[in-house]
Order: C-alpha cells, then sequence, then structure tokens
C-alpha cells in the first residue's frame, strides 16, 4: 500500500474515532439522556425531563474509556460510586476478561428510580451498531440482541463484590442496556424493549416484580421516514438530519428544551462537519464491502471482541500495520 493510501485510510480512521467520541459526547449530556430514559425506561415514565436529568441522574461516567471484564466492570463500579459531580461525562465501558476477550460499552451511568430510590445501571451503547447482524470472527453473522442480553448479564454479573458480596443477592441492582441503532427493520422507525416476566403455569402465585424484573434491554431503531415521537425525532436531528450545527443546535433549544454545554455544542460541530463523508457514505452503512471503510469498521469490531491484531489483519484484508494503528488509536492496544 502506498504511502498516499495509507495516510487516506489514517485520516478516515481519524475521523471516525472523532465521530464516535463526539457523538458519545452529545448523547452523554444529561437533557439527551433524559430523553432516553424517560421513553424507555419504565421506572422514568412518569418523571419530568428535568427531574431526570438534575434529580435522578447520578455519577460521573467516562465516554470509551474504560472496560467491561470480569474484574474490570467492578472498577469501573467502584469510580462511579465516588463520584459526587452532577455532570455526565460518559465512559468507556470495557469489558476485559482473561478468558472472554474484551468489549466496550459506550456510556456507563447510573440514576435513581423516582419512586424506590433504588439505584439502575444504564448503558447507552451507540458505537457498534452500524449494521443489525454485525459480523463475527467466522465472517458470518450474529443478532445484535444476543450481544444486548450478554452486555446486560456482565452488568448482573459484575455485581457482586461492589452491590454484594457471598450470597447477599438480594441487594442486586437493576440494568438497563439500551442500544441506539443507525439501520431500522425494513427501514421503519421501532423501539423494542425486553424484559423478565412471570408466568403463572399452576395457580397463580405471585412473586413480587422487584425479585426478578432485574435487566431491560431496549433497542432503538432509526428509520428514515419522520414519525410522531419525540425520542426518535430527537435521536434523527443529531444523527441524521442534513442541518447544519448551528441550525441543530437552535432546534434543540426550540423542539426539544436542550441547551447543550460548549462542550456539547463543539461535539455536535465535529459530527456535523464529519458524519456525511463517513457515516452517511461508508462505515454507518456499510453497503458497500469492497470500501475501505467498510473494512475497517469490521477489523475495529474484531479487535473489540479480542481477536488477535495478525487474525484481524486475515479477516478484514488489511494489512498489519493498518490493524496495529487501529488498535493504537481507539485504545485497544
Amino acid at each position: 500500500m502506498n504511502e498516499a493510501i495509507m495516510q487516506d485510510v489514517n485520516d478516515q480512521l481519524a475521523g471516525v474515532l472523532d465521530y464516535d467520541k463526539a457523538a458519545k459526547g452529545v448523547l452523554s449530556q444529561k437533557k439527551v439522556l433524559a430523553y432516553i430514559l424517560k421513553r424507555t425506561v419504565p421506572e422514568f415514565e412518569s418523571a419530568s425531563l428535568d427531574d431526570i436529568a438534575n434529580v435522578y441522574i447520578e455519577g460521573t461516567p467516562e465516554i470509551s474509556t474504560v472496560p467491561i471484564s470480569k474484574d474490570k466492570t467492578n472498577a469501573v463500579r467502584h469510580a462511579l460510586e465516588r463520584q459526587d459531580t452532577p455532570k455526565i461525562k460518559g465512559a468507556q465501558n470495557e469489558d476485559n476478561s482473561i478468558t472472554e476477550g474484551s468489549i466496550v460499552f459506550d456510556i456507563l451511568f447510573r440514576a435513581k428510580a423516582p419512586e424506590t430510590n433504588e439505584l439502575i445501571t444504564l448503558i447507552i451503547n451507540v458505537e457498534a451498531q452500524k449494521r443489525l447482524n454485525p459480523k463475527k470472527k467466522t465472517g458470518d453473522t450474529y443478532p445484535l440482541l444476543k450481544r444486548a442480553v450478554y452486555y446486560a448479564s456482565r452488568l448482573i454479573s459484575s455485581q457482586k463484590g461492589t452491590e454484594f458480596s457471598h450470597s447477599d443477592y438480594d441487594k442486586i441492582k437493576k440494568v438497563y442496556t439500551i442500544w441506539i441503532c443507525m439501520e431500522a427493520p425494513q427501514g421503519k422507525s421501532a423501539i423494542n424493549r425486553y424484559q423478565l416476566k412471570e408466568q403463572h403455569l399452576l395457580h397463580r402465585y405471585k412473586e413480587p416484580c422487584q425479585n426478578y424484573d432485574l435487566m431491560g434491554i431496549v433497542f432503538v431503531y432509526l428509520g428514515n421516514s419522520k414519525v410522531k415521537d419525540q425520542l426518535i425525532n430527537l435521536l434523527d436531528l443529531m444523527f441524521k438530519s442534513s442541518k447544519t450545527a448551528s441550525e441543530k443546535i437552535t432546534a434543540l433549544h426550540n423542539d426539544f428544551g436542550i441547551d447543550l454545554t460548549q462542550e456539547g455544542e463543539g461535539d455536535l460541530e465535529v459530527m456535523c462537519n464529519l458524519g456525511e463523508g463517513i457515516y452517511e457514505d461508508g462505515l454507518m452503512k456499510g453497503k458497500k464491502e469492497g470500501k475501505i471503510e467498510g473494512k475497517l469498521e469490521l477489523a475495529l469490531e474484531l479487535l473489540k471482541d479480542g481477536m488477535s491484531l495478525e487474525k484481524v489483519a486475515k479477516y478484514s484484508k488489511l494489512s498489519l500495520s493498518m490493524i496495529k494503528e487501529l488498535a493504537k488509536q481507539n485504545k485497544l492496544i
């Protein structure tokens, strides 16, 4: 690969990473998170957006910088427990289990349920959801929903040693993993929620729901047409609209009552500058398999799943030096 092509690839890679970072920065604004919680998490349905943002959301998660592994997730939890500032910074939550590979949670934070005051751990994922059925190591695909179940399960199991010890399972806290997908089934926007539910096969003994309703999974699919849904319209404005950053900032204020911080406005500017070239035409939709963007996307997925650099180079058909640069820039090595 000649120097000019390598430079072009590096420029594209840097743009992709900058876009991801900026997107998470905008999503981690507390008022934006409030819209997501109110629309998708039952515990917050009756709360006002202002209360969710200013009263119930806790901690200072960090964006794309912390692992999810068996041992490292607990470290993240300890860090969350020590935080007392109201600003949401986002968090990279990565699970780097020795036996199970590396995973990255995009934004991890906690919020108090309005009625019970119980802490709920929530993940907002927006990075690796360009396809509804991403590629796995063999080149085949897997259902993204199964990955979401795995993430939620890791958040449950990681509570031992932080939320509870020994056999104090009554202290397990509820978790949600919320996935924002830039593709939608049949092109139509949709919101799906998956929960544990009780079924009565004989007689009608009812267990208190707080003893089993401990895991929630939500998928938000962004389609190609307008719908009458505030959350979908908010996300469409931020991620899919062709408006300029200035126009989006004005619309966020006028239509949604969201005033971004100065840092948030900067992130939105980055998204608008990079979004059309990187996401709409290449990496996000990934429809042209011969494009270098699609190969970079596959390589990044495989790296996050813990595959060796050599195998990632083999399966993505990219050079080993390029894979090393990709891993380095994404803080995976």
